[in-house]
């Protein structure tokens, strides 16, 4: 568009503009160019969302933790965060922080378990609270790091009657243990097992 158009333009535009009201000068606006606002304002939003995500201070993550199929009473849910914050050496909420994060997988969503799979992998969750349904479609997956390598085999030892093992190449190596009995497990709801 050359010079001239665009200042034929604008000359236009505010030539329309002087011979309305302004109720009538806002109904154009609207009309005309209502949608364009409001996907400048969208993005605008969006920059300034995602400005503000890369630039303010995140808390330091203590721990972290996932269920899957398992439903957590509030009172347990706080309690298992607040010890945790206190355990870890917490010591400012506003700059320390212990996640909890639901999740819920069915055996043939596939999609789930590969997200599951992955983030378990990376090492995003400290520790994981499923029922034996979850547990049945994550642990041929090899998902899980053998359990003498995270814990010390004293902390191991009391629970060894609980574990749930893994073979592979030809031993066998505990990646889960049964909590059933104990008073956390007795403050959820699971799915199933």
């Amino acid at each position: 568009m050359s010079e001239q158009h665009a200042d034929q333009g604008r000359r236009k535009f505010f030539k329309t503009m002087a011979n309305m009201t302004w109720k009538q000068r806002i109904e154009h606006i609207a009309f005309y160019y209502g949608k364009f606002i409001l996907v400048g304002a969208f993005l605008l939003y969006m920059f300034g969302d995602s400005l503000w995500e890369m630039l303010r201070e995140k808390p330091e993550e203590l721990f972290s933790g996932s269920t899957i199929n398992v439903q957590i009473s509030y009172d347990v849910h706080v309690a298992l965060v607040d010890d945790l914050f206190v355990h870890m050496g917490g010591t400012d909420p506003e700059k320390q922080e212990v996640t909890l994060t639901a999740n819920r997988m069915s055996d043939v969503d596939f999609n789930m378990q590969t997200s599951i799979k992955t983030q378990l992998m990376a090492y995003s969750y400290d520790y994981v609270i499923m029922d034996q349904a979850a547990l049945d479609s994550l642990i041929y997956t090899q998902a899980f790091p053998d359990l003498n390598l995270l814990l010390p085999e004293e902390k191991l030892e009391p629970w060894s009657d609980r574990f749930a093992y893994i073979s592979k190449d030809g031993e066998q190596y505990p990646v889960a243990i049964n909590i059933t009995g104990t008073p956390l497990a007795e403050g959820c709801t699971y799915s199933g097992e």
